[in-house]
């Protein structure tokens, strides 16, 4: 049958399709359209669409078993379901599926597979994460939701620390007190610079405390952590972290091994700082 083109104002205010019936009874789509013509709600009882083309946009509504329906626009607020070789203009492919505009607030289910390129203007959230509000990326949870297997990224974090230097006994004033660390799943790069004016440690070892994170082993810093004003000679100074702290134990290379520092040897003023990469859990 020959379809008769319209005008858009026949379906304006007070014209709306309030029942359409679509392979029977159990079928019955309303429409409302505005003043110029565009549908501004649409409601049904499970309404199949296959083999069905849309212009336009689909607000507020639920689409059932699209198979083989080409939707052109964007769909808001709306349920798809069943979506097999749809084709709703796009770049994402959801079992098949084909989506070029913009899902807001809808759902796709189940558990869609992406086929081919993705490419996503925004930020993805992962393990019930909010995405971030501003720029693009992955959002992981603030508290990390683990897995057990090798070959998945389960954790990505940035972030601040405030190093401190100790020994068994005594203090420092501490002006200046710098870390910054990146983890990525189960490696933790920790970056820290730590300044005094004076000092009244004593003891052994000394200790640069606070690292964000419990090694899971023994660590060396890489490079070589830098440190002046030491009373040993030499600027030039180590340290290891063993595991299952969050401390360096700050001491000297030295001819045949290493050695701790002890508060004694802290001078008035001075400073320590360097880099160290660490594997936690």
């Amino acid at each position: 049958m020959a379809l008769t083109k319209v005008a858009p104002a026949l379906f304006g205010t007070g014209n709306n399709i309030t029942s359409v019936t679509v392979g029977g009874s159990a079928n019955t789509i309303s429409l409302t359209f505005d003043a110029s013509g565009v549908i501004t709600s649409a409601t049904n009882n499970a309404v199949s669409v296959a083999n069905t083309a849309i212009t336009g946009n689909i607000i507020s509504s639920q689409i059932t078993s699209v198979a083989n329906t080409q939707i052109t626009g964007n769909i808001i607020s709306s349920q798809i379901t069943s979506v097999a070789n749809t084709q709703i203009t796009g770049t994402i492919s959801v079992a098949n599926t084909a989506i070029t505009g913009n899902i807001i607030s809808s759902q796709i289910t189940p558990n869609p597979t992406l086929y081919g390129n993705v490419s996503v203007t925004g930020a993805i959230g992962v393990g019930g994460a909010t995405p971030t509000s501003n720029g693009s990326g992955i959002t992981f949870p603030s508290t990390q939701n683990a897995s057990s297997n090798a070959n998945t990224l389960d954790d990505y974090e940035e972030g601040t620390f405030t190093p401190t230097i100790t020994a068994s006994s005594g203090s420092m004033v501490m002006p200046n007190q710098q870390g910054v660390y990146t983890r990525v799943g189960k490696m933790v790069t920790c970056t820290f610079w730590v300044q005094w004016t004076s000092s009244t440690l004593s003891g052994s070892p000394c200790l640069m405390n606070n690292l964000p994170f419990v090694a899971t082993g023994d660590s060396r810093p890489s490079p070589s952590i830098r440190g002046s004003g030491f009373a040993s000679g030499t600027n030039v100074l180590g340290g290891w972290l063993p595991g299952g702290t969050t401390s360096i134990q700050i001491g000297y290379y030295v001819s045949g091994g290493t050695s701790d520092v002890a508060g004694s040897q802290i001078p008035g003023g001075g400073e320590y700082g360097g880099t160290i990469v660490y594997m936690t859990t």
